[in-house]
C-alpha cells in the first residue's frame, strides 16, 4: 500500500505540473466520444431503426461506456518495458524487492486510477449530460460489470506485458506496440462493437483475448448477455488470465536470464 500511495503521489504531482496536458486530455476524450456518437447517429439515420437488434440509444450508451471501460482497463506496460530496456533502467528495476512484474502492475493500476478520475470520468460525465444515458441499470449487473472489468484489467496487463517482453530480444518493440494498438482497438470493441462484425472477424475474435477487455463487460452492463452467457464470459476471462499468466511467467523467466547474461 505504501508503494501505491507513493506512485499516486508522484502521478498527482505530474498532473498538477502539466495542467495544459490534463485539460487537453479531457477535451480530447470528450470530443472522441462525441465523434463516435455522431458517427453512429449518421449510420442509423433519422429513422433510427434497429440494426442486428441494436437500436441507436444502445449505441450511444455503448460509446460512452466503452470509453470509460477502455480508459479503466488500458495499460502502458508495453511502453514502460520498452523504455526501461532502452534506457537501461531495467537493471535497477530488477532489484526491486517486490519484483518487476508486480511493480509494473501496481504502477499501471495507480496511473489508471488517476487517469480515470482526472481524464476519463470528466469526459464521460460530460458526454452523459450532453447525450443522456438512457438504459436500465441493475445493481446486480453493475457488480458483474465491475467484476468483469477487473478481470479485463488483468487480461490487458498480462497480454501487453507478454508482448512487451519482446524488447529483450528485438531491443525495440515500438513496431509491435503499433500493431498491438490496431488489433486491440479493433477486436476489443472499443471502436466498433462486435455485434456488427462480419462472420469471419466475429469468429476470429472468439479465439483472441481482446473482446474480454471492453466489449464483453459493456455487453453485460447493457443486459445483452443472459445468465448462461455471463457465466461463459466470466469463465473465459478466468481462462485467459490463467493462459496469459502462464505464458508471461515462462517468457519472463527466459528473458530475465538473458538480461542478466548480457549485463542489463
Amino acid at each position: 500500500m505504501g508503494l501505491c500511495r507513493k506512485i499516486l503521489s508522484i502521478s498527482l504531482k505530474e498532473k498538477s505540473i502539466f495542467r495544459f496536458d490534463y485539460i487537453a486530455g479531457v477535451l480530447f476524450a470528450f470530443f472522441y466520444i462525441i465523434l463516435k456518437v455522431y458517427l453512429w447517429k449518421g449510420i442509423y439515420g433519422s429513422g433510427g431503426e434497429a440494426v442486428n437488434g441494436i437500436v441507436l440509444n444502445d449505441m450511444i450508451v455503448y460509446s460512452i461506456l466503452a470509453s470509460l471501460t477502455g480508459g479503466v482497463t488500458k495499460t502502458s506496460v508495453m511502453n514502460d518495458l520498452n523504455d526501461s530496456v532502452l534506457s537501461g533502467s531495467i537493471a535497477s528495476d530488477l532489484l526491486l524487492p517486490i519484483g518487476l512484474k508486480k511493480y509494473l502492475f501496481i504502477r499501471s493500476v495507480t496511473k489508471n486510477i488517476l487517469e480515470t478520475i482526472y481524464t476519463t470520468a470528466p469526459s464521460v460525465l460530460a458526454a452523459i449530460l450532453f447525450f443522456g444515458f438512457h438504459t436500465e441499470i441493475s445493481f446486480f449487473r453493475v457488480i458483474l460489470y465491475l467484476f468483469s472489468v477487473a478481470m479485463g484489467i488483468l487480461i490487458n496487463f498480462y497480454y501487453n506485458f507478454l508482448f512487451g517482453l519482446s524488447v529483450i530480444w528485438f531491443r525495440n518493440s515500438f513496431f509491435l506496440n503499433n500493431i498491438n494498438s490496431v488489433l486491440s482497438n479493433l477486436f476489443s470493441g472499443a471502436l466498433v462493437p462486435l455485434w456488427f462484425f462480419p462472420e469471419g472477424l466475429g469468429m476470429l475474435s472468439e479465439f483472441l483475448p481482446f473482446r474480454y477487455i471492453v466489449f464483453e463487460p459493456v455487453s453485460i452492463f447493457l443486459n445483452k448477455r443472459g445468465p448462461e452467457e455471463i457465466t461463459a464470459v466470466l469463465g473465459m476471462q478466468l481462462l485467459w488470465i490463467f493462459i496469459l499468466y502462464f505464458a508471461v511467467t515462462l517468457v519472463w523467466n527466459r528473458g530475465r536470464h538473458k538480461i542478466m547474461i548480457q549485463g542489463g
